[in-house]
């Protein structure tokens, strides 16, 4: 971790654009693949419904150079095939371009970092767990890649004003919670079938990950609980050479 950042002040602006049914227009990645939306009325509408919520939220950025180097991997390399392989698969069975939309190996190890934060945060910041929400930063192709994951909550009611969040986002607390949210995944009570699990299989988007140990509320995951697999993070009993978090491997690097 190269960086903190607590936001005790956050806006969030929410518009209603149309409604659809079954597929969400986040899943399609270009306008081709949308989703059919019903419009808000007969004509294009001059103004849309849309409100304001306002909470807090813990910033954390990751070291660019490390990340970088545990990409080469070979044992990441390999769960980034298996999980390219349920992506295609998965999108093959929708009828949709299995080359475009994966996210990338990075993507799937900060996304199930902050599925394991938000679950360990919610335990101790009163909020509930389907009130805190991500932001995943990991886009590669700039010229400025990004690494960093954003873990806020903001509603209309009193969740996300009391800074409950924030106060846990403090190095004293930050520390602890993230290796016992590292230590709770090593092991989850659905192995060895979560840790084996093949995307592969059952066009899958997730790897070693299921609702007992990294699926969060629907309401709080960007991608719907989608490329997610812990042993990105730390050892499990199916892999263990592909872990960002494996104290063997960073002294020895």
């Amino acid at each position: 971790v190269s960086g903190v950042l607590l936001l005790k002040r956050l806006r969030e602006v929410n518009a209603l654009l149309g409604f659809t049914r079954v597929e969400a227009p986040e899943e399609a990645e270009s306008s081709d693949e949308s989703a059919p939306m019903a419009s808000l009325g007969k004509g294009r509408p001059e103004w849309v419904p849309a409100n304001q919520v306002h909470g807090e939220g813990i910033f954390i950025r990751f070291e660019e150079s490390m990340m970088e180097a545990w990409e080469t991997r070979p044992g990441v390399q390999v769960v980034d095939r298996r999980l390219f392989n349920g992506h295609r698969g998965w999108r093959n069975s929708r009828k949709l371009d299995p080359n475009d939309g994966y996210p990338g190996v990075r993507y799937a190890m900060l996304h199930t970092l902050s599925h394991l934060l938000i679950r360990e945060l919610a335990l101790d910041c009163g909020y509930n767990a389907a009130s805190i929400r991500e932001r995943i930063y990991a886009d590669v192709e700039g010229e400025n890649p990004q690494a960093g994951i954003l873990i806020y909550t903001a509603a209309a009611d009193s969740d996300g004003t009391l800074g409950g969040l924030v106060e846990l986002g403090k190095p004293e607390r930050l520390g602890e919670l993230l290796e016992q949210a590292l230590d709770r995944a090593r092991v989850c009570s659905s192995d060895p079938l979560c840790s084996e699990h093949d995307p592969k299989k059952d066009r899958s988007l997730h790897s070693a990950a299921c609702h007992a140990c990294s699926f969060v509320s629907e309401t709080s995951c960007e991608k719907g609980n989608r490329y997610l697999d812990r042993s990105l993070l730390v050892p499990t009993l199916d892999r263990a050479d592909a872990a960002f978090f494996d104290p063997s491997v960073s002294s020895a690097s």
